[in-house]
């Protein structure tokens, strides 16, 4: 008998790779490998000369098989006072970039002394727009990438001041200033893209997808979903070390909570500034974020999404805290996002709802500076958060919890095959005891087309799902599959493959994507059919069942008993009177 339950509060489909869909960057440099024969888009402020010159173009003196572009530093002597853009190099794009558009720098670079390079935006080479662009970089003698993402602003487009009616200005050159160390060097550049992405349309509302999966739990070390939180308490004033947080009993209520504890300033120096020793002893000023404390998400912002962020939080002493939005924890992005804090010795609840800026685009991480009080330390609580961004926002990557490889046979024509596929891998990401409990609930969402899932979940039953050659779903395709609850144990389901066709090209794969569901979380398989011939240790690993003259009903299940009706066998219509 053919299972009578399946796919409910998971819900399983079948989608092709390209799915979820997203805004592409564009490179818009030519020949970035310094390969060919066009190097129109590199410059170089050279050898001391004043005018910006095409950059040289030589033999990689590290590698004679690849061809790399060299800027030279010429020593101007004690007795000049040279800028720290005496040299430069410049990276020169069409057509011109835009306020707002997302930038994404990658290169190679390495120089024969280890120095620094700052970065300026420019209209044309040499022509000044503005002193800030991708930051500084660090080069070093060895041969390494460099990846910055920024969002444009109107300072870098229009100029100082960023006024778009009066200015003549546009954007289209990255400048690198290499004359910081003040020495004679050469720099090398290689593999360079510079790569733009317009802003994201705002969207309405479908949802909120919440990136906290689970409450809180006693564990000393926590991972929420795929955030997390941490925090570090820099008790001994090192900085940027993030320790994982501590679950503690509020000694308020009992209840799990979040502790962090920040740090008491030690002492005040003559400008009145609270410090703290280091661990070499040594007194460094105290900041507001000597402590903090973080929750990362895997959904990264972008400039018009939405957020939503709440939680419960209270401190020993009635203090302000601020937040700020990091790209990770610890990788400062903008000074504000949700304002400030105002907390007491009592729970309070706090929830936000906002647009994402263009100056909080790439942000990730919610960090909360805790060291505010400087003359006192202080002890925080946090719990019950809610991280959510516009479930329309959400891509899959962001979404899965794990993925496998997953190799199935395709059966001979109007037959199928048991296969036996261990869940556990799945059932340990959805943090699921029993694969049979878990199928057992009232929903199913299933594969729109090749991007999306249908946004209403329906309450369904069915035995199985069809998918056509091209592994897509497809409720006239002759390849299918279901799985069968009742001699599901253990955590092994059986997957029963069939196929209500003519026989597949022994030399024919299928590939498409199984995914189970679970509360806008994806495990996703990876599958791909082959002939049985080809189905490596198939009479070794699983245990098969070959049933030729199997009967299906119209929409490709297989039934046991049929009664009256009109049925598919061999290939063909039948109908049972």
């Amino acid at each position: 008998m053919l299972m009578k339950k399946i796919f409910t509060l998971l819900a399983i489909a079948f989608f092709s790779y390209n799915a979820f869909a997203q805004t592409n960057y564009e490179d818009r440099v030519i020949n970035g490998n310094m390969e060919g024969d066009d190097f129109s888009c590199f410059f170089a402020h050279d050898y001391n000369v004043s005018d910006n010159v095409p950059a040289r173009i030589i033999e990689d003196p590290t590698d004679p098989t690849n061809h790399c572009a060299v800027v030279t530093a010429i020593d101007q002597g004690e007795d000049v006072q040279s800028d720290d853009w005496a040299t430069q190099f410049f990276i020169r794009v069409d057509p011109k970039i835009e306020s707002g558009d997302e930038l994404k720098l990658t290169m190679r670079v390495r120089a024969d002394k280890a120095a620094n390079a700052q970065t300026q935006a420019h209209n044309e080479p040499g022509d000044y727009n503005f002193y800030s662009f991708f930051g500084d970089i660090s080069i070093t003698e060895e041969w390494q990438t460099i990846e910055r993402e920024i969002v444009v602003t109107d300072n870098q487009v229009y100029g100082d001041g960023g006024n778009a009616e009066t200015s003549t200005k546009e954007l289209h050159t990255v400048a690198f200033n290499l004359y910081v160390l003040k020495e004679a060097n050469n720099y090398y550049f290689d593999d360079i893209k510079l790569e733009v992405r317009k802003p994201k349309e705002e969207q309405e509302l479908s949802g909120w997808f919440n990136m906290i999966r689970k409450g809180l739990d006693t564990n000393d070390e926590i991972t929420f979903n795929n955030g997390t939180f941490t925090t570090f308490t820099g008790r001994d004033g090192e900085t940027g070390v993030d320790k994982p947080a501590r679950i503690v009993n509020d000694p308020l209520d009992g209840q799990p909570a979040i502790c962090v504890t920040s740090v008491k300033a030690a002492l005040y120096n003559d400008d009145g500034q609270a410090q703290i020793y280091n661990a070499d002893g040594e007194a460094i000023e105290l900041t507001n974020w000597q402590s903090q404390f973080f929750v990362s998400g895997k959904h990264i912002f972008r400039t018009n999404e939405k957020v939503r962020f709440v939680i419960e939080a209270r401190a020993e002493h009635p203090t302000d805290i601020e937040s700020q939005i990091h790209r990770g924890p610890g990788d400062y992005l903008h000074y504000e996002l949700f304002g400030n804090l105002a907390l007491t010795e009592d729970w309070q609840r706090f929830e936000f709802e906002q647009t994402i800026t263009a100056q909080q685009s790439g942000g990730s991480t919610v960090a909360f500076n805790l060291n505010v009080p400087k003359d006192f330390d202080n002890t925080y609580y946090f719990r019950n958060i809610e991280f959510c961004a516009n479930d329309a926002d959400v891509t899959e990557p962001e979404r899965t919890l794990g993925t496998q490889e997953l190799l199935l046979p395709i059966p001979a024509a109007n037959s199928d095959i048991n296969v036996p596929v261990d869940m556990t891998p799945a059932m340990t990401a959805m943090e699921q005891e029993d694969f049979n409990d878990f199928i057992t609930g009232e929903y199913v969402r299933v594969q729109a087309d090749e991007e999306k899932f249908t946004e209403d979940k329906t309450s369904l039953a069915w035995t199985g799902i069809n998918i056509n050659e091209d592994g897509l779903a497809d409720p006239d395709g002759k390849l299918g599959i279901e799985i069968n609850a009742e001699t599901s144990e253990n955590n092994t389901a059986t997957f029963v493959v069939f196929n209500m066709g003519d026989n597949i090209d022994a030399d024919k794969t299928i590939n498409t994507r199984l995914c189970f569901d679970f509360g806008g979380w994806y495990y996703i398989y990876n599958v791909q059919f082959v002939n049985p011939e080809v189905y490596t240790g198939i009479e070794k690993t699983v245990a098969t069942s070959q049933n030729n003259k199997a009967i299906y009903d119209l929409t490709g299940r297989k039934v046991a008993n049929p009664s009256k009706g009109l049925y598919i066998m061999d290939g063909k219509k039948y109908i049972l009177k």
